[in-house]
């Protein structure tokens, strides 16, 4: 797709203005929960259908699926036509991955597997520029309008819309959850309970007391600290669960592939049986 398609206009215009907060940010601001979906298909159009669908935000998913970066622009491209926050979620600690997605347009990364305070001040170092963090400068870049915009204006709407976001995922992140969440920059934490569950030593036990007392401890270190906090979560009742407990953005269903695996599953037991075939 292209950003030039006719049915882009109106997102690319609004894309151009001045802004101080992605969608994902601005509802955590206004104390709203926010939905969204990790996203694994590797097509742009995955990215529209979400948008269509009344969702907040997508995460392109670059760690656990072969995305290249030309991909990922052109999802990034379909997240903003549909108004949809587009956050690219890199491989741990590759920083030149954060800056090279920032640079193509996201609203945000998510770095997995976040375990101290030193990492996260690199993070946020890396995704944001001076005074706040360090970030390479390029005024020719995509999300600079390639060149088109002044350069401190360009500087000043990273530094104000970048969202970043680290995963806590690991039993060292919950020790260190009170200094991690102290660094300045640091806009949102997401938990990943699969990750965390095996890192404490209870392999498919999700909701093991020992797993559910470390997320309890990582939101309400979140919340005292004003960051956002979100997790992934497959029903409305688990949404109704973690928003009591302070939960405010969800990936539900966490995967796109998983929702369509599940669905033609579904879909196509139900033909069969209908039909009269045993399955």
């Amino acid at each position: 797709m292209s950003i030039e398609d006719p049915s882009c206009t109106p997102k690319r215009i609004e894309f151009r203005r001045s802004i101080t907060m992605n969608k994902l940010s601005q509802l955590i601001h206004d104390q709203q929960s926010a939905y969204g979906i990790i996203v694994t298909l590797k097509d742009p159009a995955v990215v529209e259908m979400l948008g269509f669908a009344g969702y907040d935000f997508a995460v392109i998913d670059m760690e656990h699926t072969t995305m290249d970066y030309g991909l990922v622009e052109h999802m990034i491209r379909a997240a903003q036509c549909v108004q949809v926050t587009s956050i690219v979620r890199t491989a741990p600690n590759d920083y030149a991955a954060m800056l090279r997605v920032l640079d193509a347009g996201a609203d945000g990364i998510m770095v997995p597997h976040l375990t101290t305070r030193e990492q996260a001040e690199r993070i946020v170092g890396t995704a944001k520029y001076r005074p706040i963090g360090y970030r390479g400068l390029d005024g020719s870049s995509r999300a600079a309008h390639y060149g088109t915009i002044p350069f401190s204006q360009h500087i000043r709407r990273q530094n104000e819309t970048v969202t970043v976001i680290g995963m806590i995922e690991d039993a060292l992140a919950v020790t260190n959850i009170n200094e991690i969440v102290s660094v300045p920059g640091l806009d949102l934490l997401f938990l990943g309970p699969a990750d965390l569950a095996s890192s404490l030593g209870y392999q498919d036990q999700f909701d093991h007391p020992a797993v559910m007392e470390a997320i309890e401890e990582v939101i309400a270190a979140a919340r005292k600290a004003n960051l956002g906090i979100g997790i992934p979560v497959f029903t409305p009742e688990e949404v109704d669960r973690y928003s009591r407990m302070g939960v405010n953005y969800f990936t539900v269903p966490p995967i796109d592939a998983l929702l369509l695996s599940r669905a033609l599953s579904s879909h196509l037991h139900d033909v069969k049986q209908k039909a009269g075939i045993t399955v």
